[in-house]
């Protein structure tokens, strides 16, 4: 009689070192190794093979083919290993790798979503099984997520972080996605329950089976706008996020691995040793996300399929959830700050909730002659003010006499200005004002303002 497998544990790997001592430490710290069913999307070179497996005490009983890819069946201390092999170049991302490893999920009670890279405390399955089972009784569709604490395999258990964190929004980028930090837990050692979160770490998800069949990994993303778009879509589906408020499992972060986008290259592209670079797939899964969330004009003619948003919550109850705005690229404060979320924010008027929001925004400046100067040119001063959508002015900038100076000689000058404040005062517009005992040229400067991202304003600074 077969046993009927626990938990689906499913697991990428990117040409990493640490998959083989990941699944062997997940195995021998499992209470029951016999209800593990573990499938590995297997991205590798020739410096990988089946023999490193074989080497480390997996027990290889055959091999099958599957959607165009060899399967090799193993066993490990009576857990069930199944690993797809794919050579790198034949991959198309982390979303892709997960979905082809989900693919093969067959009805498990529990689904465990990790990275290659971890180690497990000792009975983590059971551990895990109670944590979330301890949430049923008040939520229906609970489950665990977030970012572990790290640990160096060099060093390991040396080392380890020893407390647990919450995932915190860190920014928005400029086209609308959100990245994230983590921080320490508040409290965390006092705790005698999981702690409400606001978002989902890809790298360890631990849920009820079906997850897997109502919020399969859509194939297309890449990368940075998997776990929002993850997030999203459990949350409209009605699941409820919870960071453990024990260590159950260690994280490597900044590993030595290579990542697809180094491999995935332009240069592979157009020699045809790939179908789409890196930076294809990542525009893809780009334009996908910003449709999903609502946030491109055209997010009602995409049809998502069975990867598209539940109905049990909207993208706005997340929203107000989570202390985000997508269509601002805004964020509340305690969004932001180690604090548990609730819906308190459900019933708060549009105006309130909006004033509440943080957004912050760079712009470069760029103020330049519009007609040759004559040498003899006398500025008296140049005044730029940015005004917000109902006119009112936020603020006024006039340049200095060594700024006139440089604009003057040589017929540009420009800044960075940054805001940081609720959508309502933001700069809708610029206009410039020039005054000069040379009448004709009060009109002889033209403005031009960019938006720049974080990262470039902390460069051009």
């Amino acid at each position: 009689m077969e046993i009927q497998r626990k938990i689906f544990v499913q697991v990428p790997s990117y040409r990493d070192r640490q998959l083989i001592p990941t699944l062997t430490d997940l195995v021998e710290n499992a209470s029951d190794p016999g209800g593990l069913r573990i499938v590995v999307c297997w991205q590798h070179d020739s410096d990988e093979s089946l023999d490193d497996f074989i080497d480390s005490g997996f027990r290889h009983s055959g091999s099958t083919r599957s959607n165009g890819h060899l399967v090799h069946l193993l066993d490990k201390d009576g857990a069930i290993v199944e690993v797809i092999d794919v050579h790198f170049l034949d991959t198309k991302g982390c979303g892709w790798a997960r979905n082809a490893s989900q693919g093969h999920y067959d009805g498990e009670r529990y689904n465990l979503q990790i990275d290659a890279h971890h180690r497990f405390v000792e009975h983590w399955d059971a551990a895990m099984i109670d944590m979330l089972e301890s949430l049923r009784g008040r939520y229906e569709k609970p489950l665990l997520t977030g970012y572990p604490p790290s640990f160096d395999p060099a060093v390991f258990p040396e080392g380890r972080q020893n407390h647990v964190g919450q995932m915190l929004v860190r920014k928005f980028s400029t086209l609308g996605i959100v990245s994230y930090r983590a921080a320490r837990m508040p409290g965390w050692e006092e705790r005698t329950e999981p702690m409400r979160a606001r978002f989902m770490s890809g790298g360890f998800v631990f849920s009820d089976g079906r997850f897997v069949e109502e919020v399969m990994n859509d194939a297309e993303h890449f990368f940075s706008t998997e776990e929002i778009v993850m997030a999203v879509r459990a949350f409209t589906h009605g699941y409820d996020f919870f960071h453990p408020h024990r260590p159950l499992l260690w994280h490597q972060y900044n590993s030595g691995a290579r990542k697809v986008w180094d491999d995935h290259t332009d240069e592979r592209k157009s020699s045809g040793e790939i179908e789409g670079s890196a930076t294809d797939r990542a525009i893809l899964a780009l334009e996908r996300s910003l449709s999903l969330l609502g946030i491109s004009e055209d997010h009602e003619a995409v049809d998502f399929g069975r990867y598209g948003l539940g109905r049990h919550r909207s993208v706005e109850q997340f929203e107000r959830y989570a202390g985000l705005s997508f269509r601002h690229r805004g964020i509340r404060r305690e969004a932001a700050e180690p604090t548990e979320p609730d819906e308190s924010c459900y019933d708060l008027p549009v105006n309130e909730w909006e004033d509440g929001l943080i957004c912050k925004r760079a712009f470069r400046v760029c103020i330049s002659n519009t007609q040759p100067l004559p040498e003899s040119a006398d500025l008296d001063s140049v005044v730029v003010a940015a005004y917000a959508a109902d006119g009112s002015e936020l603020v006024a900038r006039s340049l200095s006499a060594t700024e006139l100076e440089v604009l003057a000689a040589l017929g540009s000058f420009e800044y960075i200005e940054k805001f940081e404040a609720c959508p309502s005062r933001l700069p809708a517009q610029y206009d410039l004002q020039a005054t000069s005992k040379s009448p004709e040229l009060s009109g002889a400067f033209s403005i031009m303002v960019h938006e720049l991202g974080e990262d470039a304003v902390s460069v051009a600074l």
